[in-house]
C-alpha cells in the first residue's frame, strides 16, 4: 500500500484520514490472536476450570487454547496449546473446522482479542476413561458437561454470550469433518 489516506489513488498518498473516518479508537492494549477449542466427546463438551491462583479469571471455566505464536496458524496453535494444557494424549484429538471468530476488547490497558474457535473431536477418547488420559496443568481441572447443563455464570464474562449460543444450539457441534 503506497498511501495511508482514505482514497485508493496516488493523490491521497501521504495523507491521513480524520479519526472519525477510521472508526472508534480501540484502546492502547495489545491485539492478540487466540485459538480455542470446542472439544466434543459425544454429546458432552469438555472445558477447563482455570487455576484458583490464575491472575485473571481464577476458578472460571474456559475453552482450552491460547495465543498464536508468530508464523503459527490457528490449528497448529490449538494443537500445541492442547498438548501444553491437557498433556501429550491430546495429540489424539482431531481439530476440525472453525466454529466462530469472536472479538473482545478488554478495558484499557487490557488487550483486544481476536478468538478463533475450532471444533475438536474427542471420539478417540470414547469408551475410555478420558479423565485418565488428560494430564492438565497444575491447578487446572478438565470437566465435561451436557449442553443443557453448561453453567454459563461460571465462564469468563467475555465468553458467556458465545457459550450461551453453543448451549442453545446456535453454534453447531462437531460435524465429522475438518
Amino acid at each position: 500500500m503506497t498511501g495511508s489516506g482514505p482514497g485508493p489513488g496516488p493523490e491521497h498518498a501521504g495523507t491521513q484520514a480524520e479519526p472519525e473516518e477510521r472508526g472508534p479508537a480501540i484502546g492502547r492494549g495489545p491485539r492478540l490472536v487466540v485459538a480455542a477449542g470446542l472439544v466434543w466427546l459425544g454429546s458432552q463438551l469438555l472445558v477447563q476450570r482455570r487455576s484458583k491462583t490464575a491472575r485473571h479469571g481464577a476458578g472460571a471455566l474456559e475453552l482450552p487454547g491460547g495465543k498464536l505464536e508468530r508464523g503459527e496458524g490457528p490449528r497448529a496453535a490449538l494443537a500445541r496449546e492442547l498438548g501444553e494444557e491437557w498433556g501429550p494424549q491430546a495429540t489424539e484429538l482431531t481439530i476440525g473446522s472453525v466454529a466462530d471468530v469472536l472479538h473482545h476488547v478488554y478495558p484499557s490497558p487490557g488487550p483486544e482479542v481476536i478468538l478463533i474457535v475450532l471444533r475438536v473431536d474427542a471420539r478417540a477418547w470414547s469408551g475410555q476413561r478420558w479423565r485418565e488420559r488428560i494430564e492438565p496443568e497444575p491447578g487446572v481441572e478438565v470437566v465435561a458437561f451436557e449442553l443443557d447443563e453448561l453453567p454459563l455464570d461460571e465462564f469468563l464474562a467475555a465468553d458467556r454470550p458465545f457459550m450461551a449460543a453453543v448451549r442453545d444450539g446456535r453454534v453447531a457441534a462437531w460435524m465429522g469433518q475438518c
